[in-house]
């Protein structure tokens, strides 16, 4: 799996391209880690090219999602696959995170909390 971080604005966009699963979920939380350390408060986790979460990679989203918001933080997910957007429905937690459709939706909106649209059926 390889984890790239970017900047716009002042938003950190991490996008993660392959498999997240409990040998590479402790990458995606260094990415994640990483932002925070420099101060980021705000964190889209773009997973487009996400081909499945295991419950490792669940388990650190929530825990980073619990550490910006600890810190007037805010982090959302944007672009699931319909198998990685399943996990997160057996789960329980897609009613936890801010969960656009795609890149663009957030990044085109001057709002600094745009309206939530849920992938309900991806």
């Amino acid at each position: 799996m390889d984890v790239t971080v970017s900047e716009r604005d002042d938003t950190a966009i991490v996008s993660v391209d392959g498999r997240i699963d409990a040998e590479s979920a402790e990458r995606l939380d260094t990415a994640i880690s990483g932002v925070l350390a420099r101060g980021g408060r705000r964190v889209l986790v773009n997973l487009e090219k996400a081909a499945y979460i295991s419950s490792s990679g669940l388990r650190v989203l929530l825990g980073k999602y619990r550490d910006l918001r600890r810190t007037d933080g805010e982090m959302a997910l944007c672009s699931l696959q319909p198998d990685v957007y399943r996990v997160f429905l057996l789960a329980g937690v897609h009613e936890v995170f801010p969960i656009y459709v795609g890149l663009d939706e957030i990044l085109a909106t001057n709002d600094s909390e745009p309206e939530k649209k849920e992938n309900k059926s991806p």
